[in-house]
């Protein structure tokens, strides 16, 4: 941490209020949006570590902030098949070559942006023990690449989640998941003391700009924000596609 210039810790600040901003409007992208910036300042392996436990930080002040429309169910049936998942896929980046990581997550972030535009993700009903496999699916996405909130937006959406009940449902969901990830990544000594206050600091940034996203959100149209994500992911990939390329 010592080696990283002033003008670089404000690009990671700056970015990291930007993610919790957006995420705090959309419910989903913070961790996906920091990750570039992250990845540049740190390196991917210590990128996606310091990303969960700062998310931890954004989860919880989104679930206090929306916790009288929680939906419990979602959240246990999700987490039935995302907390497994999410072990499995932490060790899994444990022992992955680091390249590998930055392309995948390059083709991920690709990936997800196509995802949003498939028949499939446009589906009409959910079946609310249907998200145990989305939990599997999205776990391990996660603990790979940091974060995979698109994923599984169509599906929380699909089954009636809206608004403030979408935002807390995923947060907890998202929460188990983070701890799960955090632990395994522990346990591989990936979050050392100076990963875990870098993570501090971004979670408590990312944290401020969840309220400021509920500031605004209702002055910025959905079709605006889906553009500006879009762009971001894809703009992110590409990068990552080029650094995992050298």
């Amino acid at each position: 941490m010592e080696d990283l210039s002033v003008l670089l810790v404000l690009l990671v600040g700056v970015t990291a209020l930007f993610a919790g901003t957006l995420g705090g409007i959309t419910g989903m992208s913070t961790g996906i949006m920091a990750l570039p910036v992250l990845a540049f300042a740190f390196g991917v392996r210590e990128a996606v570590p310091i990303v969960t436990v700062a998310m931890l930080f954004n989860m919880t002040s989104r679930t206090i902030a929306n916790r009288d429309y929680i939906n419990y169910r979602v959240v246990f049936w999700y987490c039935l098949g995302a907390v497994p998942a999410a072990a499995i896929g932490g060790i899994v980046f444990a022992n992955a070559p680091a390249e590998i990581l930055a392309r995948g997550l390059g083709v991920f972030l690709l990936a997800l942006v196509a995802w949003r535009h498939m028949p499939i993700a446009q589906m009409a009903s959910m079946p609310l023990r249907a998200f145990t496999a989305v939990g599997v699916g999205q776990g391990f996405f996660s603990a790979i690449f940091g974060g995979a909130g698109p994923f599984g937006a169509h599906f929380f959406l699909s089954y009636g989640l809206r608004r403030n009940a979408f935002v807390g449902t995923v947060a907890v969901g998202t929460f188990f998941v983070n701890v799960t990830k955090a632990t395994v990544y522990g346990s591989f000594s990936l979050l050392d003391a100076d990963l875990l206050i870098a993570a501090a600091a971004v979670g408590l940034i990312m944290a401020a700009g969840a309220y400021v996203g509920a500031y605004i959100v209702k002055r910025v149209s959905d079709n605006a924000f889906k553009v500006i994500v879009e762009a971001v992911m894809v703009l992110s990939g590409v990068v990552l596609l080029i650094q995992g390329a050298r």
